[in-house]
């Protein structure tokens, strides 16, 4: 289970549906410990805040939710759905950055 890997997780939120996430916990942390660090996925792409990422998964454009990081049990882990490109995850950084008012954000991705 590595950081950029994307996994559904059961009983997601309000909704209770099972629903796309892109783990953000580092490496270490995800080999030792019985948690992860996630941040959702969601298909609404209408509008994209700072806080928020544009990534594509499976094919499809879709966006990271920076704003909803949660702390999942690996119990709760239900199917590796694939990687998320370096370049989404790089924005994923700076919308966790942003987001969490941290200082060392990464610079926007130019295009």
């Amino acid at each position: 289970m590595k950081s950029g890997g994307s996994i559904s997780i059961p009983r997601w939120g309000e909704t209770r549906k099972t629903r796309p996430a892109v783990i953000v916990s580092n490496d270490a942390s995800n080999r030792n410990l019985n948690r992860v660090q996630v941040v959702p996925i969601t298909s609404n792409i209408a509008r994209i805040y700072p806080s928020e990422a544009a990534v594509e998964l499976l094919g499809e454009s879709r966006k990271a939710r920076a704003d909803q990081i949660a702390t999942v049990s690996k119990l709760r882990l239900k199917s590796k759905l694939g990687n998320i490109s370096s370049a989404d995850m790089l924005g994923i950084e700076r919308a966790l950055g942003i987001q969490l008012g941290l200082s060392l954000i990464p610079p926007p991705l130019p295009g």
